[in-house]
């Protein structure tokens, strides 16, 4: 996703995926669009263009004032958000978007159930280290690297973060790789509004990484 073909497949693919959202929402008679429209056209968006990639299992939950994804698979700390999902309003509607390549991708409807024990997904990457300091594992192969610090005073400060991926990981273990910095950053800092940079070196060999 890396040349200009790569990024308007994907954007083509996004915006399939929103569409056959927006669908279910009419077909539900739900009213998030005209309430909170920036939920699924601005947020929601920009997770989708985060982990909507091959291979990638998405929870969706929407309802008249809300729409959020669940990342599967990725984090354990991301699968458990599914089960605080079903607390929220009776009127919810809850899906599971699959995604494959090219252009394909599934959105399937499941019950509150269902959806809650989507909690259970297994998670393949495992964290190597610290939260400021770390590799990334899958199946004992190393994906990249991640360091982390913080710059500023304690009320006005910066986190910036060094993701370093291994030449040739797939699309979904590079998404991983944004998602446990991303959760290494709360850990660190201990509040999601944090501002944060995060800059993606140069991918390396995994014989230079050391």
């Amino acid at each position: 996703m890396t040349n200009v073909i790569g990024r308007t497949r994907q954007q083509v693919k996004i915006e399939s995926i929103l569409n056959a959202m927006k669908t279910l929402i009419t077909k539900y008679k739900l009213e998030v669009l005209q309430r909170y429209p920036d939920d699924l056209l601005v947020h929601d968006k920009a997770m989708l263009e985060r982990i909507a990639v091959p291979d990638s299992k998405i929870a969706w939950m929407v309802g008249h004032s809300h729409t959020h994804l669940v990342a599967l698979g990725f984090h354990p700390v991301e699968n458990l958000n599914v089960q605080y999902l079903t607390h929220l309003a009776s009127e919810d509607r809850f899906f599971i978007l699959t995604v494959g390549k090219e252009h394909c991708f599934k959105l399937s409807e499941v019950d509150r159930a269902q959806f809650a024990a989507l909690s259970a997904t297994p998670v393949p990457y495992e964290r190597r280290g610290g939260s400021s300091n770390f590799w990334l594992y899958r199946d004992r192969a190393k994906l990249g690297h991640v360091a982390i610090e913080q710059v500023g005073t304690w009320q006005s400060r910066t986190v910036k973060a060094v993701i370093t991926p291994i030449r040739g990981i797939s699309e979904h273990e590079h998404a991983a790789l944004g998602i446990w910095c991303s959760y290494a950053i709360t850990e660190l800092t201990g509040t999601l509004f944090v501002h944060s940079e995060i800059t993606w070196a140069e991918a390396v060999d995994s014989a230079q990484a050391a």
